[in-house]
């Protein structure tokens, strides 16, 4: 039997390299079995938030004179003496639905006023009754307390 003389170390350095490549490997694949995905139930209500939001934007929101959208909406509903008239209505389902629609185009949401005007629907669009996962807020502004309800 002869065994390869190795004088000069070569084969004890590729011995060595190769066993430091197989460790390297096998911490690779223990890195990844660590971080291999699951879904946890936070994934699944990735939109719980969204409501709360949008609502934020709602009232953070200022344009050049210097109102947010639901001040603009408490001065016409003040402006008509909270009478919710055809054209009242249309006017604030307008402001409402115009920036809803540019915030989330392509959610549903319900909007609805519950203190002084008794729970009156602003806007809306999509059916709620039929919705499986609905995110909810409330905010003051002086007297009106509005809901916002995006499914």
């Amino acid at each position: 039997m002869t065994f390869i003389k190795d004088n000069k170390g070569f084969l004890s350095l590729l011995d060595g390299i190769l066993a430091i490549l197989i460790l390297f490997m096998g911490l690779l694949i223990f890195n990844s079995v660590l971080n291999f995905y699951s879904p946890t139930p936070q994934d699944d209500h990735v939109d719980s938030k969204i409501a709360n939001d949008v609502m934020e934007l709602m009232i953070l929101n200022i344009d050049e004179n210097s109102y947010s959208t639901l001040e603009y909406v408490v001065i016409i509903l003040k402006a008509n003496d909270n009478n919710l008239n055809y054209e009242t209505k249309n006017n604030i389902a307008n402001i409402l639905g115009n920036f809803l629609n540019k915030m989330i185009p392509d959610k549903n949401y319900l909007l609805v006023e519950n203190n002084v005007l008794d729970g009156e629907v602003l806007v809306e669009k999509g059916d709620i009754q039929t919705a499986s996962n609905i995110s909810t807020t409330n905010r003051n502004l002086g007297e009106y307390s509005f809901t916002l309800s995006i499914f």
